[in-house]
């Protein structure tokens, strides 16, 4: 058994809603029983609709999500959401953009576009899995912790390239 709630193999995936209508969520929930979705992989590319600046962080709809999929029997893995940096952060702090092989430095937009070396995007990707933990630790829906699953790109910024001779 994998957790006593869902004592079988999960049947799912990602799903990744955020900029859709209500009315196609209800649909795709429809879809999902139909097809018997039980767990779903939430907030993979979300960071920025969480986390709208420095300091604020609005997960309100995340919770109505969570909640209308609990209620039709679909639990949740979640995401740290830290797939993809918000514009805010690239905007303010560019140095957690990655620079390629001819050291130029790469634009805002993309998954997995963030430097593994800046202090910065460390900083803030900790704060938003603090955070997340924080508000969904003892949520019902939620059985899994999702942390990455697409380890690739590289940066050759100056501050992976002390790391990487450290």
């Amino acid at each position: 058994m994998i957790h006593e709630s869902l004592p079988k193999i999960w049947y799912g995936g990602d799903y990744n809603p955020e900029q859709w209508p209500d009315e196609t969520i209800e649909e795709d929930i429809r879809m999902f029983q139909l097809a018997g979705i039980d767990v779903v992989t939430l907030n993979v590319f979300s960071w920025e609709k969480i986390q709208v600046d420095d300091h604020s962080y609005e997960a309100e709809w995340l919770d109505r999500l969570i909640d209308r999929l609990y209620e039709a029997g679909i639990y949740t893995c979640l995401a740290t959401g830290t797939g993809a940096h918000p514009a805010w952060m690239a905007k303010k702090y560019p140095e957690v953009l990655r620079v390629d092989f001819y050291g130029r430095k790469r634009k805002f937009g993309g998954r997995h576009n963030s430097c593994p070396s800046s202090p910065v995007y460390r900083e803030y990707a900790g704060r938003m899995a603090a955070f997340l933990a924080d508000r969904y630790q003892g949520h019902p829906a939620v059985l899994a912790w999702h942390v990455s699953n697409e380890y690739g790109g590289r940066c050759y910024c100056s501050l992976c390239e002390q790391a990487f001779r450290e």
